[in-house]
């Protein structure tokens, strides 16, 4: 980490500089969130857009009553210095991980506020503020489904608009154009910035407000351990089988905010086959096969007898009625043989 010294003798755009490109190459980082090398990297973040934060408040860059056209573009891009922060801040290893949700939060608040007052907050993304900030009533869960998608494609649209202008940008910058054009073109890539970040503000405090109210419920059991003096995991582990498999059955999951009420594991198809195959998924033999046999002959479901088949009663010479019916019977036969020879029925979806 930087000392005092080397700190102050850095600019605000140096300082917004280095802190900009070390969330960028933590983001890109495949290291742990828990590597000690992460956490350096985290905590120089941190520091240098800490001071820099605080040379904006100092130098007062940034007034609620102007507007958006009265800030100088050098200094407009300085509105995402708490953005920054609080993407890095929610990257910090903490065992009091409340607290760094509750930093993260008052960053991320600060940069919606102050874009909120220079109007570069859309409609869409007010109405969510205030739903964070239960200001306005909540929505279905299949509504907040349906904007965090439009979020998700507006996002990748602003993503691609911002490598236009980056080219744009260059390609003025080369040409040596005026420099009204090249102040015009940074203008509009810096704002496509703001706007990203405004995005990513939304969705790292709706993560924050559902992260919450799991870290509250382990710190109220956790409260309960030690005023009981006993774990709760033991208790769930000596409850019988009968109240730990019905636990949470007929109560919903999710609130009509979508916050998580009870725990619950999301499967999919794999791992259903899966649990088929190298599991019990079928109802295993409660008898043996005698014992069924034996089962369905008391029930009369059982036909027996068998053997060899009677012989058939000779026809008396005399009984020409007899005689008449069986000829009929056999001349019937006969013509039924010829009108359907054998493997007629057979003829492999011919017609």
């Amino acid at each position: 980490m930087a000392t005092p010294a080397e700190l102050d003798g850095l600019s605000l755009g140096e300082l917004f500089r280095i802190g900009q490109s070390i969330l960028t190459e933590l983001e890109d980082s495949s290291l742990s969130s828990i590597d000690p090398k992460y956490q350096t990297q985290v905590a120089n973040g941190l520091q240098m857009l800490t001071r820099a934060d605080d040379l904006v408040t100092k130098l007062a860059i940034f007034s609620d009553n102007e507007i958006l056209e009265d800030i100088n573009t050098n200094d407009l891009k300085f509105l995402m210095v708490p953005a920054y922060l609080g993407n890095l801040t929610l990257k910090v290893n903490s065992p009091d991980r409340r607290s760094v949700l509750e930093k993260s939060r008052e960053h991320l608040e600060q940069f919606l506020s102050a874009c909120q007052d220079h109007a570069l907050v859309q409609k869409q993304d007010l109405r969510l503020m205030e739903q964070l900030q239960n200001k306005a009533p909540s929505v279905a869960a299949s509504q907040q489904r349906d904007q965090k998608i439009a979020r998700f494609k507006r996002e990748r649209d602003v993503k691609q608009h911002i490598a236009q202008l980056r080219q744009q940008l260059d390609a003025v910058g080369n040409k040596g154009d005026e420099d009204r054009d090249v102040d015009d073109a940074e203008r509009k890539w810096v704002e496509a910035l703001i706007e990203l970040e405004i995005l990513k503000a939304l969705e790292s405090w709706h993560a924050i407000e559902q992260e919450m109210v799991m870290v509250k419920e382990m710190e109220a059991m956790k409260e309960m351990r030690e005023k009981t003096g006993r774990d709760t995991s033991l208790d769930e582990r000596e409850a019988p089988q009968s109240s730990r498999a019905t636990w949470g059955k007929g109560k919903p999951i999710l609130s009509k905010e979508g916050r998580p009420l009870q725990p619950f594991v999301i499967t999919n198809k794999r791992e259903q086959l899966k649990s088929q195959v190298f599991g019990y998924s079928h109802n295993l033999p409660t008898m043996t096969v005698d014992e069924y046999l034996a089962q369905e002959m008391e029930r009369g479901n059982i036909i027996q007898g068998g053997g060899e088949e009677p012989e058939k009663p000779e026809i008396d010479d005399n009984d020409y009625e007899a005689q008449d019916a069986d000829t009929l019977k056999k001349r019937e036969w006969d013509e039924f043989v010829e009108a359907n020879p054998r493997g007629a029925g057979n003829r492999g979806n011919k017609g």
